[in-house]
């Protein structure tokens, strides 16, 4: 739920950051750096894959694992309480059916405790859900910053004037991806 929400905010800022086009100093590209078209403005322009950004940079499958893992504890959580409030119900519905419950009065307490209890589940279905898409949106801030931060250091480093996002036509000769990977990868290492 949020991890989807964490990929598509994740794409949604490396289209943005990349498709930002700024003028650098044009310090001169590095030998390992692809080559980038230069249209008749003079613009030099290179492109990044945002699927292998996603899919081999070390924080973003760190932060991905670590928010399945939350929410999956999350619905663990939340699935044992509904349990058990679901028994307390089949007991009340029980005891209410065999006349268990010496008064109306403690019968209509009972149930009153069931809704309280039924609220509290949804209280803190609520601020567990809640806590998870706050926590997503911290991650992807992060992620935001981390590939904008490498994609402004690139394009000043190689001279580069814009950084596309998945161009739907382009050569191979344009992609930095691998650089832009190992780039963020080199800042953030996988941790064993």
């Amino acid at each position: 739920m949020t991890n989807n929400l964490l990929t598509k905010g994740l794409l949604a800022a490396i289209a943005a950051a990349s498709l930002t086009a700024c003028a650098g100093d044009n310090k001169g590209g590095a030998a390992r750096a692809p080559k980038a078209v230069a249209d008749s403005t003079g613009l030099t322009i290179v492109y990044v894959r945002q699927d292998s950004l996603l899919s081999q940079y070390n924080l973003y499958k760190e932060l991905s694992e670590a928010n399945i893992k939350k929410e999956e504890n999350v619905r663990a959580t939340l699935n044992a309480k509904q349990r058990e409030l679901e028994k307390d119900a089949q007991d009340f519905q029980y005891k209410l059916e065999n006349n268990a419950y010496a008064t109306r009065e403690r019968a209509e307490q009972e149930q009153s405790n069931l809704i309280k209890k039924q609220q509290e589940l949804q209280a803190l279905n609520d601020k567990l859900v809640g806590e998870l898409a706050n926590e997503a949106q911290q991650n992807m801030i992060r992620l935001t910053d981390s590939v904008q931060n490498v994609l402004t250091f690139i394009r000043e480093r190689e001279g580069y004037d814009i950084i596309l996002a998945d161009p739907l036509s382009a050569g191979e000769e344009y992609d930095i991806t691998a650089m832009v990977l190992e780039e963020l990868n080199k800042r953030y290492p996988a941790k064993d």
